[in-house]
């Protein structure tokens, strides 16, 4: 029943609240808050704009708010998520996890687990047969503490304790594990997305977790060489209240940035920053509240001071919440667009170039055309959701049967053709629009001409083969 609650506890009774007296975390639960069905899922997908030829809403899905331990700044609080269930989902296969993190938000209620936008992408996903967990992160869902705005230590904390969590609570809420554990995420979501994926590779939480699989997009990757200074290379910013976000929350994990606000913005804007980021206020009302130029914004003489000085407060914060630096053991594809006006795209080149020198072979940054952030989140969110669900490994024939198979393609990305793995002079292929779902070409054989096709992603699907993700360079 939608809206129907229920709490699930694994804490030993009702009124064993804490571990002691000395910690206010304790042990995960989770509350029922919707259940949506089949129905509800496809018109869902409707209104977002999701062509139906590419998505069936294949499984109900519940969502449960979940609330968990994780550690931050030497102690450990309790931080929420949502947890989205598919329903149905025959045995022994069990469920990938699919960990989506969210982009940047500023009231707390506009959190995963209270269904906010993004929450909604939840169920999309784990209709699909992926049990999606979405991390609020500290500050933001239930938690009253200051959001760390893009801070890889405790957005990758986030993520992993909630995997612990949905695994301690499989047997409460019916389901089971495969062993699959896929990341993605979009804007912060895809810097929180990035340090998770990069903390499971380098066993940094052990080998509990296994990577299958990492698709973050448009995310801040390199701070401190590529964001940071193309930020403050023009006149003006998009969303001025990130900055603002961005010290206030970096000042509450490491204490260095400043002791009164007024040393890193001008007045009349530091009196008024600490109030409007206090957990209420949305975006909106904050950007509106700043100035138009980064001139009339930050303190003169303030931007020399730190670039000027590799050792300086926000130098070595910026540095120390960079994530690109690691080496990929299971694929990783970065999503960006050219004309992002938030997020850089050159963060994901200047990632792609990194791992490549450092000899990975495991990434890609993959160009999904000129676009802004937000015309890029839609293609972005779906294409790493498809890219996913292509990968994850069936157990059974019967469940084998229910899966689209995932359609190899080489090369991929491609520029002028690309080959299909498997496919003979009758196979009949046709290439389909993420975005509109229509079919720009079709044909038949194992090698498609893409002369016609604009850079960006497009879905191949061919007879007998299945269907997978192609990236068209230019």
């Amino acid at each position: 029943m939608l809206n129907m609650t229920r709490f699930l506890s694994l804490c030993a009774t009702a009124s064993l609240l804490c571990w002691s007296a000395a910690h206010t975390a304790c042990a995960q639960t989770a509350e029922l808050q919707s259940t949506f069905s089949q129905s509800q899922l496809a018109s869902m997908a409707t209104a977002f704009g999701i062509p139906s030829d590419l998505f069936s809403a294949d499984h109900d899905v519940e969502m449960y708010r979940v609330i968990y331990p994780m550690p931050y700044l030497g102690d450990t609080v309790n931080v929420s998520g949502a947890l989205f269930v598919p329903l149905g989902f025959d045995e022994p296969c069990g469920l990938p996890i699919h960990v989506y993190m969210h982009g940047t938000l500023f009231k707390r209620t506009d959190a995963p687990s209270f269904l906010g936008s993004e929450g909604m992408f939840g169920g999309l996903m784990a209709t699909l047969g992926q049990l999606v967990l979405m991390p609020d992160y500290v500050g933001l869902g239930t938690s009253q503490l200051m959001h760390p705005y893009v801070h890889a230590q405790s957005e990758s904390d986030a993520g992993f304790f909630m995997m612990k969590a949905a695994d301690a609570l499989s047997g409460e809420l019916g389901y089971a594990l495969n062993g699959q554990n896929f990341i993605s995420g979009y804007s912060q979501g895809g810097h929180a997305a990035m340090a998770l994926a990069r903390d499971l590779t380098t066993t940094a939480y052990g080998d509990e977790f296994t990577l299958s699989g990492a698709a973050p997009g448009s995310g801040p990757y390199d701070i401190s060489g590529t964001q940071f200074p193309l930020t403050f290379d023009a006149t003006s910013y998009s969303n001025p209240a990130y900055l603002a976000y961005n010290v206030v929350g970096w000042n509450s994990v490491y204490g260095t940035l400043y002791e009164d606000l007024d040393e890193v913005f001008q007045e009349p804007y530091a009196s008024t920053m600490l109030d409007l980021l206090d957990g209420t206020h949305d975006a909106a009302t904050i950007n509106n509240a700043c100035p138009s130029t980064l001139e009339e914004f930050v303190q003169p003489n303030l931007l020399d001071d730190i670039f000027n000085n590799p050792d300086h407060p926000f130098i070595v914060a910026a540095q120390d919440n960079d994530v690109y630096q690691w080496i990929p053991e299971a694929p990783l594809e970065m999503y960006y667009c050219t004309q992002d006006e938030q997020v850089f795209y050159q963060n994901a080149l200047v990632a792609e170039s990194w791992m490549t020198a450092e000899g990975s072979t495991m990434h890609e940054a993959v160009d999904l055309g000129a676009l802004d952030h937000g015309q890029c989140a839609g293609l972005a969110i779906f294409g790493a959701t498809l890219w996913i669900e292509d990968r994850v490994e069936a157990c059974t024939e019967d469940v084998l049967e229910a899966w689209p198979r995932s359609l190899g393609m080489h090369p991929n990305p491609a520029a002028n053709q690309v080959r299909l793995t498997g496919a003979h002079t009758s196979t009949s292929w046709k290439v389909v629009s993420v975005a509109t779902g229509q079919v720009v070409l079709s044909g038949q054989g194992e090698t498609l001409h893409l002369e016609s096709l604009s850079a960006g992603m497009w879905l191949v699907q061919a007879d007998g083969l299945g269907r997978g993700l192609l990236s068209v360079t230019r």
